[in-house]
């Protein structure tokens, strides 16, 4: 027997045949592309179940603010009919003053936002950059 014939009962590379370098590489690429299909197959998989998933969240989370939004409106229609009973006048001033009541919370809330945007964000980062930027600068001249 010689170092090129294979022993009685050996096998080879997964043709049964025994090659070179190539044919090895060629099996390790193959072998390798299996895995790969594999493991793209079973994110293929989970990506669908996390889409149902993440699907049926978002759509709770719809209906949830829907049904929120649907019961302040029936409170403010309900507290409306039960001041202007209490007080004895008529519904249509005690609308008004909820709704002008409300204009002004949506106000603040827009005056109190716009304010917050004026806040500079990422100051010690952008202040650490600067700092970088003329060492830099020093450095170079």
């Amino acid at each position: 027997m010689t170092l090129e014939e294979p022993a009685a009962g050996a096998s080879g590379p997964a043709g049964g045949h025994f090659g070179g370098l190539l044919d090895h590489l060629r099996e390790l690429f193959a072998a390798g592309l299996e895995y790969f299909q594999a493991r793209l197959a079973l994110a293929g998989i989970e990506a669908k179940e996390a889409l149902l998933h993440f699907g049926l969240i978002l759509a709770l989370f719809i209906a949830a603010v829907t049904l929120l939004l649907f019961g302040y409106l029936f409170l403010c229609i309900a507290l409306t009919v039960l001041i202007a009973q209490l007080l004895g006048i008529s519904a249509g001033w005690v609308i008004l003053v909820l709704a002008l009541l409300h204009f002004g919370v949506a106000a603040g809330s827009v005056l109190f936002a716009v304010s917050r945007l004026k806040t500079g964000v990422f100051t010690a980062t952008l202040a650490e950059l600067r700092k970088d930027q003329e060492w830099l600068n020093r450095r170079s001249k």
